[in-house]
């Protein structure tokens, strides 16, 4: 799993690193509201832990902000403002849940936790676009530009998690988990075949540059013309 701290106290935003390390998370920290923005929307994570007062602005402007350009990861709001009035604020915008300090560890991880099991693996609606391309999830075949491709179980996965994070980075470790489950010990090689099979089928279709590679850090599915 990898999350997203925002928080611009030293010492807290190294607490919280170090608790959700010793919980198996991925955890990459910023303290500013441009650096949580430019992170949320280009890289792809599971759950962004976000406080409420930053040096450049509030928590509200980056959960704002991620919403309109249709980010939609968990944002678990933290902040000393208990007001009533501040929560509904916070969720207004976006937030999905609102914890106080001081907080206990324990709630902490426990509703981080809360947040990422409730996220959809399945999308309500039938097509997930990219630019021209569509991903129909009721027979699950690629749409391009009257193209159409049939894909295999991993395949679609596949395919499934880029069209839900387009534009953004994601990892190996998050694609195998998304693909093969979280548990699974896969060989890397895996990975790469089927992305290597995946790039050739759609190269028939005619879209030749949808899944790049970012090296040292995993691939992106690119819009046709981005």
């Amino acid at each position: 799993m990898r999350l997203l701290i925002v928080e611009d106290e030293p010492q807290l935003q190294r607490e919280l690193v170090t608790l959700f390390r010793q919980q198996h998370y991925e955890t990459t920290a910023v303290d500013n509201v441009f650096d949580a923005v430019d992170q949320g929307l280009t890289m792809a994570y599971d759950c962004i832990i976000l406080d409420y007062m930053l040096p450049d602005g509030t928590g509200i402007d980056v959960v704002s902000e991620l919403r309109q350009t249709d980010c939609h990861t968990p944002v678990l709001m933290l902040t000393v403002k208990d007001e009533i009035q501040d929560k509904v604020l916070g969720l207004n915008a976006g937030a999905d849940d609102y914890l106080s300090k001081p907080f206990a560890p324990e709630e902490l991880v426990a509703r981080v936790s809360a947040l990422v099991r409730r996220v959809p693996t399945i999308s309500n609606s039938e097509h997930l676009a990219c630019g021209k391309a569509t991903l129909d999830v009721r027979t699950r075949t690629l749409h391009f530009q009257g193209g159409v491709l049939e894909l295999t179980s991993k395949e679609y996965l596949l395919m499934e998690c880029f069209f839900r994070h387009p534009g953004q980075v994601l990892t190996r470790d998050q694609l195998i988990a998304r693909v093969w489950g979280p548990d699974a010990e896969v060989a890397d090689s895996a990975l790469d075949t089927y992305i290597y099979f995946l790039r050739k089928k759609c190269s028939h279709i005619g879209w030749k540059r949808g899944i790049q590679t970012i090296r040292g850090e995993g691939y992106l599915l690119r819009p046709e013309g981005a």
